[in-house]
């Protein structure tokens, strides 16, 4: 997922912290020991925003503050939020595992404790991250296009523990799924979702089927389970950009965040111009 080394990273002296405290496994206690590791470390948090209750910084405002780090405590969905928000800001940015989906944070900093990630920071690298861009919207770590995006509902129940909830997204998203479905533009057939992750040079265009109400609940399930591939037969390509035609409207997922794109929709390659420390591989 990740681009080559830009430069090394910075130790924080300046920073902005955001955080998403109800964010998976973030919590108030785990967001102070942010604070206290940071302010050990000799940084100063100069300004702190509680997502989703309080409007995410923008560039002007961290560059008023002189911010020289901007850190995202949450999920895949807490961070494209943030990063859509600050645009072409100049600083670096320090994402924390805190989420239902972490798979961006992975990437960064492969299995690694908040602790030693934090910890690691002067001997990083900054990258510039792959994304995929659609209809004014983009993604980091991917997106899902077609009727089984409608699946999010019910993951949102069970991330929210209201499993009844969940049980009744989970029969709508059923339903949903075969309301239609999503071609790639110039090609024979349909398919219920199509997955569009980005990596360092293009995206892959995954074509996923569902023949009949177990293959959607396997499709469905599976992506809640974070393997959007799950046990499903995938057709597979790649491409610099991909048009996929379904209905006037089509339902769609970034980084697990919900949009309704006008179609035909068309996928574009792109690299992030904000810069990301990744420990990865850092002693």
């Amino acid at each position: 997922m990740m681009s080559g080394m830009v430069e090394a990273a910075r130790r924080p002296a300046r920073v902005w912290l955001v955080a998403n405290p109800a964010s998976g496994s973030t919590d108030a206690g785990q967001v102070a020991a942010v604070r206290a590791q940071l302010g050990a470390a000799g940084a100063d948090i100069l300004g702190e925003t509680r997502f989703s209750d309080e409007d995410l910084p923008l560039a002007a405002a961290l560059e008023a503050g002189a911010i020289d780090t901007l850190i995202i405590f949450g999920g895949d969905g807490t961070i494209n939020a943030v990063v859509a928000a600050v645009g072409d800001w100049a600083g670096q940015c320090l994402v924390l595992p805190g989420g239902t989906m972490n798979k961006l944070a992975l990437a960064l900093h492969g299995e690694t404790a908040r602790e030693t990630i934090l910890g690691r920071i002067a001997t990083a690298r900054l990258v510039r991250l792959p994304a995929a861009d659609a209809g004014g919207h983009r993604a980091l770590v991917g997106i899902i296009l077609g009727p089984a995006a409608a699946w999010v509902h019910a993951r949102e129940g069970v991330r929210k523990r209201r499993f009844w909830r969940a049980v009744r997204a989970a029969q709508v998203a059923l339903a949903r799924s075969f309301g239609g479905g999503i071609s790639v533009d110039g090609r024979a057939g349909h398919q219920r979702t199509a997955v569009v992750p980005p990596d360092p040079e293009s995206l892959e265009v995954a074509m996923i089927d569902a023949a009949g109400v177990g293959d959607a609940m396997r499709i469905g399930w599976s992506w809640l389970s974070g393997d959007w591939r799950g046990s499903q037969l995938v057709e597979a390509g790649r491409a610099a950009e991909v048009t996929l035609a379904g209905r006037r409207r089509v339902r769609a997922l970034f980084d697990g965040e919900p949009a309704m794109l006008a179609g035909p929709v068309t996928v574009r390659h792109s690299m992030t111009s904000l810069h990301f420390v990744a420990t990865a591989g850092a002693a």
